[in-house]
């Protein structure tokens, strides 16, 4: 770390570009923040710095730093380091544990739902656990992803798929809230010659390490490690259909969280539509598209910019005849996986929301699109209008739910 915060250059174009200073002048910044404080630290000072928490994580100071520091990293060690001491507050644990109540939320999820959205219920959480009473919380499906997987047939299932196996790492939101997105992942997978394996998968840990929890993070990422390392091994693709999973299989595994086999099973893992637009560029990705007459604006995640992989999305959904989507580059949508749910961060969150939300609803378009599920929730949310994966487009113009029996 010495080396890396003595390579700050103090241009302060991360702070140029952070997202949180724009609507919140009292965080400290991503430069006084992390290399700043990093270099105070080192020195023996005793520094605290107030509404340091205040950072989003969404890794645009990383993406923008031209010494190839990583700032956001910085900023979060002094909550790593609370959290190594006192463990995770109830509030934090109940927001990045959603994988543990999944399982049984998905067998009542009418009673779930509705007591998440509960006026009094929310209430109380807001005055009993901080968790903001207005921020929706995400719904529950009736089954989970896996127990549809279970019960589907594949087109390869007799046969040798003809471009061979992919890895899905689908994550916690498919498993349990989403499930069609991990159909739609599925079915156009298989539509271009693929057999989709699912290996047994922990949550990527983003949660936890966001929140400061690193040792449990950990956990789970030793975990992940182990069942896709030998798959890795063989040189299957390991594709990811939420930009945070993939940036976290991606970056944080072998990188911050230093796991053993991480570097290998990170050369093998791809973001959906960067996996897909390979194919494409090698003549594997079927086009045999049905015309969708529509104008779709696409949210670009952070956590997507932050794996420097262009904007495939976008180059792919405009092979649709009829299809203009185009990148919106409106910012961040404030959302930041658990940090929009915080009573105190909320009214942050909103702020640096809102230019999304305006320069979307000023398209007239009917739906956007983005990869990262906190980033729709936000814009259904927010800009109040219907937010689907670039996967779910493909699907519907491959016309895969016309298909008998699905």
């Amino acid at each position: 770390m010495i080396h890396e915060y003595d390579a700050c250059l103090k241009c302060t174009v991360c702070e140029m570009h952070c997202p949180v200073l724009r609507v919140a002048p009292e965080f400290p910044g991503p430069k006084n923040g992390g290399p700043g404080l990093a270099r105070l630290r080192a020195a023996g000072e005793v520094v605290e710095l107030d509404h340091l928490d205040l950072c989003l994580g969404c890794r645009t100071c990383d993406t923008v730093c031209p010494s190839g520091i990583r700032p956001a990293e910085l900023v979060n060690a002094p909550k790593v380091a609370r959290v190594s001491r006192r463990g995770l507050p109830l509030r934090e644990w109940v927001l990045t544990h959603t994988y543990l109540f999944g399982p049984l939320a998905v067998r009542m999820p009418g009673l779930v739902n509705g007591v998440l959205a509960n006026g009094p219920i929310r209430w109380t959480m807001e005055k009993v656990l901080h968790i903001d009473r207005h921020k929706p919380m995400p719904k529950y499906a009736n089954h989970s992803f896996r127990e549809w997987f279970r019960r589907r047939r594949s087109p390869w299932q007799d046969r040798p798929a003809p471009n061979g196996r992919v890895v899905y790492f689908h994550g916690c939101s498919v498993q349990y809230m989403e499930p069609h997105i991990g159909r739609h992942v599925v079915e156009v997978l298989e539509h271009n010659g693929f057999e989709v394996v699912l290996p047994s998968q922990k949550c990527c840990g983003l949660p936890l390490i966001a929140n400061g929890d690193l040792k449990s993070a950990a956990g789970n990422g030793r975990y992940n490690v182990q069942h896709l390392r030998e798959w890795a091994a063989q040189g299957v693709p390991i594709v990811v259909s939420s930009t945070s999973c993939s940036l976290t299989l991606k970056h944080d595994y072998p990188g911050l969280l230093g796991l053993d086999g991480a570097g290998a099973v990170a050369e093998q893992v791809y973001d959906l539509f960067e996996f897909l637009m390979a194919c494409h560029e090698q003549g594997l990705l079927r086009t045999d598209f049905r015309p969708i007459r529509e104008r779709l604006p696409y949210h670009q995640p952070c956590h997507q910019r932050a794996q420097a992989i262009g904007l495939p999305a976008v180059e792919l959904l405009n092979l649709i005849p009829g299809v203009e989507a185009w990148n919106l580059d409106a910012g961040c949508c404030g959302s930041a996986g658990t940090y929009g749910f915080k009573e105190e961060k909320y009214g942050v969150s909103m702020r640096v929301g809102q230019a999304m939300a305006d320069a979307l609803r000023a398209t007239g378009a009917s739906r956007a699109v983005s990869d990262c599920e906190t980033c729709r929730w936000q814009i259904e949310y927010q800009a109040g209008m219907q937010a689907v994966h670039p996967v779910s487009v493909l699907w519907e113009a491959y016309g895969l739910g016309d298909r008998k029996g699905t």
